[in-house]
């Protein structure tokens, strides 16, 4: 109470008779109830609670809301078709000319996604223009419904009378909620002359030509005084495709499902970036939910967010990957994928890629060197397998001198006591860090991608900057090194500018990775770290450390396994701070494995 009394302004008693009034005006909806002096909002009604927060709330609202003006704006623009000038608006609106403009420009930017604009003409005004005439119904739909009460264009019978005809077939009550939510936009648009005339773009009727079908397409059309098309039929019965039904032909859906399939398979022929997976699988995985995906996003339906981006960018391979399929899609299929949609492709390509994972056949080599029971070997042993799940060779020497005598390349060496290893890339650790999960995974993930640079399959050098280096200076210094040395393909760096714009690519505890795809022709992964010598602030974003990847046009499985191991060492650098201090204080003469030095 001392919360809300103190948000509003006023005493406790006229707050408790706001609270009273809601109740009231809320009856067989939601109540506000307490509890050990807190309270809480008790809902009975979703549906009809969204009704009053997104439907009496909107009409009320006045052209204070810049939502409101741009349902007015809209509206009398598809109401008139010709132009209308700036100086009747903006007096209708009651708003200057500027404010106007300012509406105007936002409007612009919006529409652009229902491949529509508004036209300027000097002396006449602007006119509102769409290329394809069913999105027009989306702008009505998205923009203006809410605010000028469209449902009431369906009678309170017929809408009855659907209800009922849906109900009994088993469509659900979101979905009912769309397809009257259609038909009122259809209601609004046909007197104003605006009617669907050609089909929809990649959008077919998906639908059963059953009895319950029959039932619901004679309810539909009954709610129209004046005949409809069978473009109009199907798209007031879209919502019945946007998730799985009974009421889905699986015939049609099978025909859609294996075009997409096509379309999806092509993908690795015109994408410049060789996505390390099955394509063939994760299609298999995705398939259905792709279906739904394009068919909610031509009709511009909203899903709801999964995950907020930032969450996302936890599965940075995952997340760019996705992005190279949504790029795909969107160009071919031209339409703007939203981010919440985004969100679920993001997930099935990591879990895409944790399968992939398990099934390559890896073989680590790890060297025990010393008087070491048979039980110890097993433990170390078994720690590998759990920490890695792959396949863990495990090699034993009595001495440094037989250990040095072998030729095998070890990833990792148990001691009992300080030797001396001829390769300088492998970490030499002592046998108790085995018993030290953290430890010993930290350094053997340093050791991968040490192993990786060794091998030349990682190209990798570090960086330092002072903090008065801004941080697309800083990316731009290391990419044109690398631009000069051949490193890189010479169009690298707009690349990299170009998903700048699309993104920022600073994540937690101050660690940027920007990652751009390297169209040079070379196996290897470019990995350039740069590190400041204090935290300098980007985007009003706190970096410290920027791990530059850049990958190859062919992924093959190695470098995609070296890739995660990079993306894992970011991750280490990001969660352990020893690690972290470790490449701020990066000795540039010694080898990686100095920052896995005393964790």
């Amino acid at each position: 109470m001392d919360d809300l009394v103190a948000f509003a302004h006023v005493s406790e008693r006229t707050m408790c008779k706001y609270i009273q009034r809601l109740n009231d005006d809320l009856a067989g909806v939601a109540q506000i109830q307490e509890q050990r002096h807190r309270y809480y909002l008790q809902v009975t009604d979703y549906s009809r609670l969204t009704k009053i927060q997104m439907g009496h709330l909107k009409k009320e609202l006045d052209f204070n809301s810049t939502d409101k003006r741009d349902a007015y704006i809209l509206k009398t623009l598809l109401e008139c078709h010709d132009y209308v000038t700036l100086d009747s608006l903006a007096e209708q609106l009651m708003i200057s000319k500027t404010t106007l403009n300012r509406d105007l420009k936002r409007l612009r930017e919006q529409l652009v996604t229902y491949h529509a604009e508004i036209k300027s003409m000097t002396n006449n005004g602007i006119k509102l223009v769409a290329s394809r005439t069913y999105e027009v119904f989306a702008v009505i739909d998205h923009f203006i419904y809410d605010y000028f009460e469209l449902s009431k264009l369906l009678s309170k019978k017929q809408e009855e009378q659907l209800k009922l005809t849906l109900l009994n077939n088993g469509v659900d009550n979101e979905t009912s909620r769309l397809i009257l939510k259609n038909i009122s936009v259809l209601k609004f648009a046909f007197p104003i002359g605006y009617r669907i005339e050609q089909p929809i773009t990649n959008f077919s009727n998906y639908l059963i030509d059953d009895q319950p079908m029959d039932d619901i397409r004679s309810s539909v059309v009954a709610c129209f005084s004046t005949e409809i098309s069978m473009d109009e039929l199907v798209f007031v019965l879209a919502p019945l495709a946007f998730k799985m039904t009974s009421l889905l032909s699986r015939k049609r859906m099978k025909e859609q499902i294996d075009n997409n399939r096509m379309l999806f398979l092509s993908m690795g022929n015109h994408s410049s970036h060789q996505i390390p997976f099955d394509f063939e699988h994760l299609y298999e995985q995705i398939k259905y939910h792709l279906f739904f995906l394009i068919n909610r996003t031509i009709l511009h339906v909203p899903t709801a967010q999964l995950l907020p981006e930032n969450q996302l960018t936890k599965y940075p391979l995952a997340y760019d990957l996705a992005h190279t399929i949504l790029g795909f899609l969107e160009t071919h299929l031209d339409f703007k994928i939203t981010t919440a949609e985004f969100g679920y492709l993001v997930l099935y390509v990591e879990m895409e890629l944790e399968d992939q994972d398990n099934i390559v056949n890896h073989k680590f080599e790890i060297a025990i060197v010393g008087q070491v029971g048979s039980s110890v070997i097993k433990f170390i042993r078994r720690q590998l397998v759990e920490m890695f799940q792959d396949d863990i060779t495990v090699a034993v020497f009595d001495n440094e001198w037989q250990l040095n005598q072998d030729n095998g390349r070890y990833l990792l060496i148990f001691s009992d006591q300080p030797i001396v290893y001829h390769d300088e890339t492998t970490p030499v650790v002592r046998i108790s860090a085995a018993f030290r999960t953290n430890e010993l995974r930290g350094k053997l993930q340093v050791s991968l991608v040490e192993k990786a640079i060794s091998n030349a399959t990682c190209q990798f050098d570090l960086w330092k900057f002072n903090h008065d280096t801004d941080y697309l200076t800083a990316v731009e210094t290391m990419i044109d090194a690398r631009i000069s040395d051949g490193h890189v393909d010479s169009r690298f760096k707009s690349r990299w500018l170009e998903r700048e714009q699309r993104g920022i690519s600073v994540f937690e505890k101050g660690i940027a990775i920007p990652h751009v795809v390297n169209e040079k022709d070379t196996p290897e992964i470019l990995l350039q770290v740069g590190v400041y010598d204090q935290p300098i602030k980007y985007l009003d974003r706190t970096v410290q450390m920027i791990f530059l990847i850049g990958t190859p046009n062919n992924l093959d499985q190695e470098l995609g396994q070296v890739l995660t191991q990079i993306y894992d060492l970011v991750f280490l650098a990001s969660n352990n701070v020893n690690i972290y201090d470790r490449l701020i204080d990066y000795n540039v003469d010694a080898n990686l494995l100095q920052i896995a030095e005393g964790i």
